[in-house]
């Protein structure tokens, strides 16, 4: 979550970034925001870092602004992090009551006392030089026609003769690395094969050599990875494969959940999309793909009690496998298919790495892989002091 050195500017960069800063302030006079933040892609482009442009009403945007600098956001990570991968504008209506899986910095926003949000995306055209405007409210914003208010007020600034000229990006149409129909590298192995006919066999007629063929397929998995043979070979005699189209809806947030239902994602995509209050539209928070397992009750950490619901649901065509746990193992097998994303690491970055992964139950290597893979090279277990003593200051 550190950023890196800043190095010196060109005066290229200099104008964009005094350019930017117009936009924000022109931005937030207008459509009544107390607080805007500009962030762009960091020099390596594995996440967007702040940038000196910012538009502070009072002290306590100030202080939000100060306390914001530690952190970054990589591609569909945080409001940031999904607009710089859609290149589409998103709002919402109160961050501060948002999880922190949804938006990382609730907790700075609660104590700034700053609520609606709206992100726009920024580009210069024909270069990859790109920024996510941030523009926060003190009230909450509960229609959707504030957005489009900012959205047409940072056009107007936007000006076509301007060099370089600045633009707002047309919307990413989707993933281009999900096609329906591709096959993933786990469903073209020669060892899925064998799994996939003796999944086709019902439960009650397998053979022994098919129950091994499919556990010789799991064996790829991480999902199987902690279990002795005899505890696996019990699932796999009763796994099912599921075919699932695109745009189904396997799990929702208000149903019961069971406990024993696990899946395995062998090919396809499937994400997990959030609805908030306000009317916002519902958008993919995180995303589910070729050897991933989910399961309903990895809803629980994108919602709470201000009305936010979610739902799983497949983005392509999917097959999947299904795997019941029976009783005698479910405590241990939480442990060993404990989620873990960004988000929810990012709430242990004020302890020691050795602390985080006693409390997660998982080793400091994993935790270290999932930084490496969002852009962090060192815990940030120090640098992170500086963001709770800004939480002090704004709490005064």
């Amino acid at each position: 979550m550190s950023n890196t050195k800043q190095v010196p500017r060109s005066p290229t960069e200099d104008h964009l970034i005094n350019k930017v800063s117009e936009i924000l302030q022109n931005v937030c006079q207008k459509c009544e925001f107390a607080f805007a933040e500009a962030l762009c892609p960091r020099a390596d482009g594995h996440c967007l870092v702040q940038t000196p442009a910012n538009y502070c009403s009072n002290d306590d945007c100030r202080r939000f602004h100060q306390a914001s600098s530690e952190f970054v956001f990589p591609l569909q990570i945080g409001i940031p992090g999904r607009v710089w991968k859609h290149k589409n504008i998103a709002w919402h209506g109160d961050v501060s009551t948002l999880p922190s899986t949804i938006y990382l910095r609730s907790e700075l926003a609660h104590q700034a006392k700053l609520k609606g949000c709206v992100a726009i995306p920024i580009q210069i055209r024909d270069t990859s030089t790109f920024y996510v405007a941030l523009f926060y409210s003190t009230k909450v914003l509960d229609q959707r026609e504030v957005a489009e208010r900012a959205l047409e007020a940072t056009k107007q600034m936007l000006e076509p003769t301007s060099d370089p000229q600045m633009v707002i990006p047309q919307p990413t149409p989707g993933d281009p690395a999900v096609v329906i129909g591709s096959r993933s590298v786990l469903s073209k192995s020669r060892s899925w094969l064998k799994c996939e006919l003796a999944l086709q066999k019902p439960e009650e007629q397998r053979l022994s050599e098919d129950v091994e063929d499919i556990m010789k397929f799991t064996r790829r998995l991480e999902f199987f990875k902690h279990m002795a043979e005899g505890q696996r070979y019990l699932l796999c005699q009763k796994m099912t494969l599921q075919r699932i189209d695109s745009g189904v809806v396997l799990h929702r947030s208000a149903d019961v959940a069971d406990p024993t239902l696990w899946r395995i994602v062998v090919l396809g995509r499937i994400a997990v999309q959030v609805t908030e209050p306000y009317g916002n539209p519902t958008f993919p928070v995180w995303h589910f793909d070729s050897g991933q397992t989910f399961s309903k009750t990895y809803l629980n950490l994108f919602i709470n009690d201000v009305g936010i619901r979610a739902h799983i649901e497949t983005v392509t065509q999917c097959q999947c496998l299904e795997v019941r746990i029976p009783p005698q193992m479910r405590e241990e097998f939480k442990a060993w298919t404990r989620p873990l994303w960004y988000e929810e690491l990012a709430q242990y970055f004020h302890i020691s790495i050795n602390e985080a992964a006693e409390v997660l139950g998982i080793c400091p290597s994993a935790i270290k892989r999932i930084c490496r893979r969002h852009g962090l090279n060192r815990w940030p277990h120090r640098r992170i002091i500086s963001i709770d003593r800004s939480i002090a200051h704004i709490s005064q």
